[in-house]
């Protein structure tokens, strides 16, 4: 709980709804439950998506818009889910979270009536910064911001000017959180001298990591969505390269996306029906219950900003494989607790595997050391550190508006 000499935040959290298996986003949700568990009220706004002839044009989407409620309480967090028109990115470039802000702002206006909020933390910068920001100053609370990925990677490219609008949702940003060093230093140069602008990596919960069991001597998994810079392609191409040189070696691939058709046709023309398994999209406890029986998790893909599932295998007890040069390198050292390979680099994979594969035992300690880093990244760790940047943050909004502390 708060410390007694803290007071309880009343904190409203704003991402989109996403059209996965979580209640609107899972990381932003764990965040929020630590939140609550350390004494605070928070309730969350998540728009959700809506436009003409979705039916036809995403049905996915428009299968979540049909399922999700009006509002809901989940872990005991209420969870608000206003309709807000979507126009794509179109429309995101012409008018960002305005109408994310539109949609969201009568609900926020008539809870802050009822108990105001002491602040607005959104998450993700273009849209859903945009909308906190306009939601923030309508109630007249500071606004904290978190990066997760590619609304950085995308839209603030070395060498490129961001939009006009994206630098000064990150300027304006009363405290800015990334989740990685890579993300910070995106974005820091825009913020200006004397913001608060700090690294807080995200979690894991380890309540639902279970123990490792490796019943599978040299299996290998993959996790993540089956597109291209996730590089599961070139995992598959380095395994199949060892295939015949250990026949007791599996893969398994946890995944949905636009790639699986060209995976499941490469893997039939590899032969490798009975050593690798596409298992589609699995709940949470599945894919974590799948890395507890595996020897490596390998996903050396491009644009991460930093990757949780990272940092889950790990926990798992697996030894991670990712790329340099992303998110993960703030976790992941090289030859120590892991393994950094170039971006999509078959060869430097299939090296990796081949060295483990041959000298189980030798990597003991170093798959130890991996699941310490990746176990001493919890949720509640995270909270505290978002806790004391919110008391940072309205120290300065009082000082700066002329505002008695409570």
């Amino acid at each position: 709980m708060a410390k007694e000499t803290d007071r309880r935040l009343r904190i409203l959290m704003m991402i989109h709804r996403q059209a996965d298996n979580s209640p609107y986003c899972f990381y932003v949700h764990e965040q929020a439950k630590a939140l609550r568990a350390l004494g605070h009220d928070v309730t969350v706004i998540a728009c959700v998506g809506v436009m003409p002839m979705m039916e036809r044009l995403r049905p996915a989407q428009a299968a979540v818009a049909r399922e999700t409620p009006e509002q809901a309480v989940v872990d005991g967090i209420p969870v608000y889910y206003p309709r807000a028109l979507t126009l794509g990115n179109v429309g995101e470039r012409l008018l960002g979270g305005r109408l994310l802000a539109r949609a969201a702002l009568p609900v926020a206006r008539r809870l802050h009536r009822e108990k105001p909020f002491d602040l607005v933390h959104a998450h993700m910068l273009p849209r859903d910064g945009h909308a906190g920001l306009l939601v923030a100053r309508a109630l007249g609370v500071p606004m904290a911001l978190t990066v997760h990925g590619t609304d950085v990677l995308h839209y603030f490219e070395p060498g490129k000017t961001p939009w006009a609008r994206n630098r000064r949702i990150a300027q304006e940003a009363d405290a800015l959180m990334a989740v990685s060093t890579l993300l910070l230093s995106r974005v820091a140069p825009w913020r200006g001298e004397g913001k608060i602008t700090r690294v807080v990596p995200n979690g894991v919960d380890l309540s639902l990591v279970p123990e490792q069991t490796r019943t599978t001597p040299r299996a290998v998994i993959s996790v993540g969505t089956l597109k291209a810079r996730k590089c599961m392609d070139r995992t598959l191409e380095a395994f199949a390269r060892l295939a015949g040189e250990y026949t007791d070696a599996t893969l398994t691939i946890v995944g949905i996306g636009e790639m699986e058709g060209a995976l499941r046709a490469r893997i039939a023309e590899l032969r490798l029906e009975e050593r690798v398994t596409l298992t589609g999209g699995l709940p949470h406890e599945q894919v974590l219950a799948r890395m507890a029986e595996s020897d490596l998790f390998v996903l050396p893909s491009w644009g991460e900003g930093y990757g949780i599932v990272y940092i889950e295998a790990m926990a798992a007890g697996c030894i991670a494989v990712g790329a340099q040069g992303e998110g993960i390198e703030d976790t992941i050292r090289d030859g120590e607790n892991g393994f950094l390979v170039p971006a999509g680099d078959t060869d430097a994979v299939c090296r990796v595997m081949r060295d483990v594969f041959a000298h189980r035992e030798r990597y003991d300690a170093l798959r130890e050391r991996g699941r310490q880093a990746a176990c001493a990244l919890t949720w509640a760790r995270n909270a505290e550190t978002a806790e004391a940047i919110y008391q940072e943050m309205l120290n300065n909004w009082r000082q700066k508006h002329g505002q008695k502390g409570h």
